[in-house]
């Protein structure tokens, strides 16, 4: 009686299974092939992305190289094609070599790319990185007040304030805005976590500076 049992239930499992595959056999079949093609298109997406990370490194490598051997330009357009068509770290990171490159031959032209760098940095770091850079370039390339601009928001930054600093005294020596300037190296000297050779560097800049009393009178800016 079990048996006759068991093959009446296997039956009517077998009924219900063709049942359902008559009805959803389609739709499960369809499923089941966009579950796979859509693991190899997500597999053949990693490889292509490693791929061409493998040759954006590639590629920066080779631009370094040229750098290093004091091929600037070469390098400068080099690192320029990378953060064109490069992979969006490498891109980034090519991006702000090619502005260091350009400033071995155009000041005002490297800050307004490092410049852009920070106003499109998605990376803190990168774009802090790049107002620093753009603070110091400027000291050649522009006036205190844009070296001001880039650099006073970075002066409360743990990472980057004590460069901040830096760069403003610097832009307000180079203006004889002797107060300034030593408002500023003053601040530097005064910061136990600042650098050592920061430091050091505030304290050469306040022993060429005029006293205290005599920074606060008006001079001509250096031409």
């Amino acid at each position: 009686m079990s048996d006759i049992y068991h093959e009446i239930q296997e039956d009517l499992r077998r009924d219900r299974l063709k049942a359902i595959w008559a009805r959803y056999g389609t739709a499960i079949v369809l499923a089941a092939a966009l579950v796979i093609v859509g693991v190899a298109a997500w597999r053949g997406y990693e490889y292509y992305e490693a791929r061409k990370a493998a040759e954006a490194g590639d590629r920066y490598e080779a631009a370094s190289r040229l750098a290093e051997e004091g091929k600037a330009e070469e390098a400068r357009a080099a690192f320029a094609a990378i953060s064109a068509t490069g992979p969006e770290g490498y891109a980034a990171l090519a991006r702000f070599r090619e502005a260091n490159e350009l400033s071995k031959t155009d000041k005002p032209g490297a800050l307004k790319l490092y410049q852009a760098i920070a106003d499109s940095a998605s990376d803190p770091m990168l774009r802090d990185a790049a107002r620093t850079r753009a603070a110091y370039l400027g000291v050649d390339a522009a006036g205190l007040d844009e070296v001001k601009r880039l650099a006073e928001p970075l002066v409360g930054s743990n990472e980057w304030g004590t460069l901040a600093r830096e760069a403003i005294g610097l832009a307000a020596y180079k203006a004889n805005d002797a107060a300034e300037a030593r408002k500023q190296f003053e601040a530097i000297v005064a910061d136990a976590d600042a650098p050592g050779a920061t430091r050091q560097r505030a304290d050469l800049m306040l022993s060429v500076l005029p006293p205290a009393a005599a920074a606060e009178a008006p001079a001509k800016p250096i031409n």
